[in-house]
């Protein structure tokens, strides 16, 4: 004769207590048909945690280095470092455990000139597998003692390597064409040079100093910021694992922070897109090697003494707003220095 199953009273989780798993009588499978629980659900028993503290400590060492390790880079800086294996899914339980939250983005433009002559965008459906076939630039600016500085770097597309960066205090062609040059120092040249339409790379600086190096102009479509993910990605890796954690007090010190993160991106982050290998050593396994000079270029003294000596160009947008401005004052009688 069948027994019919009884519905139980209570919660499931009361009624599991009143099971005698050990005892004689009556049966497991007699208990659960009297409290009505599913026979297979009383045979799991919930393990203790064997976290380790070591591998807790290496963790919190790692956060207070760098507050935006997320659950990808966590594991391996952990196995690189410490030789600590563990897999994504327990790196995010420790860190809830250990109450550490990962900080994170958001964006920001360049304006075109609408006078300037654009280029195409030679990108589309093109299979970018090698070292300096294509690289791109972008700027973007930075609050620093309530004033605002750019900052605007020249990356290999293929390496995600940022072969040149420059910041200064004003966003014209000068500032790009100073990224410009380190980036040539590295002894390479692109097949393809992609930019957005901001009136820098619009400018026929900024073209001539591309254009005589034999390298073709490519432009991303008009707001099509994802024609260029590459360095918006990149914005967002430096501005929310780097700048928005430090306090420069001025454009020196963000200079000096920046030199540092920089050659810490290139050395030793590790990319996912480069099957965790940072930006240097997938170069270095797929080119020629850098000449010798080159980290030299890139460190904060080269950049601070670039800064100083830069010279004063007008180009772009603000060449043409410098003309206005002048032809405003000529109507009242007034030179602008």
């Amino acid at each position: 004769m069948a027994v019919k199953k009884s519905q139980g009273v209570g919660t499931v989780a009361q009624r599991r207590q009143l099971l005698d798993i050990d005892g004689v009588a009556p049966s497991r499978k007699r208990q659960c048909e009297l409290l009505g629980l599913a026979r297979s659900s009383t045979y799991y028993k919930k393990r203790a945690s064997k976290d380790n503290p070591a591998t807790e400590r290496a963790i919190e060492q790692l956060y207070e280095e760098d507050a935006t390790l997320g659950r990808r880079r966590l594991p391996i800086l952990l196995q690189r470092r410490y030789g600590i294996e563990i897999g994504a899914k327990k790196c995010q339980r420790l860190k809830k455990k250990l109450g550490l939250r990962t900080l994170y983005p958001h964006r920001d433009t360049s304006a075109p000139n609408p006078r300037a002559e654009k280029e195409s965008y030679l990108l589309k459906d093109m299979e970018i597998n090698e070292v300096d076939q294509v690289w791109t630039s972008d700027i973007t600016y930075l609050q620093i003692d309530r004033c605002n500085y750019y900052l605007c770097v020249v990356m290999d597309w293929d390496s995600r390597f940022v072969l040149g960066w420059s910041m200064g205090r004003h966003m014209d062609v000068r500032l790009c064409l100073d990224a410009l040059d380190m980036a040539l120092k590295s002894g390479r040249c692109p097949k393809i040079f992609n930019t957005d339409q901001g009136s820098q790379y619009t400018s026929g600086d900024w073209k001539e100093a591309i254009l005589e190096k034999g390298i073709k102009i490519s432009m991303d479509g008009k707001g099509r910021w994802a024609d260029n993910i590459i360095m918006e990605r990149f914005w967002r890796t430096y501005k929310h694992e780097f700048f928005l954690h430090r306090e420069p007090k001025s454009l020196e010190d963000a200079i000096e922070m920046t030199s540092e993160w920089m050659e810490y991106y290139n050395r030793e982050r590790p990319h996912s897109s480069l099957k965790n290998c940072s930006p240097l050593m997938y170069r270095e396994n797929h080119a020629t090697p850098l000449p010798a000079n080159f980290w030299r270029d890139f460190s904060a003294p080269a950049r601070l003494a670039s800064l100083r000596s830069a010279p004063s160009l007008r180009s772009g947008r603000h060449a043409y707003a410098s003309k206005s401005r002048q032809k405003w004052l000529d109507i009242r009688g007034y030179r602008m220095i």
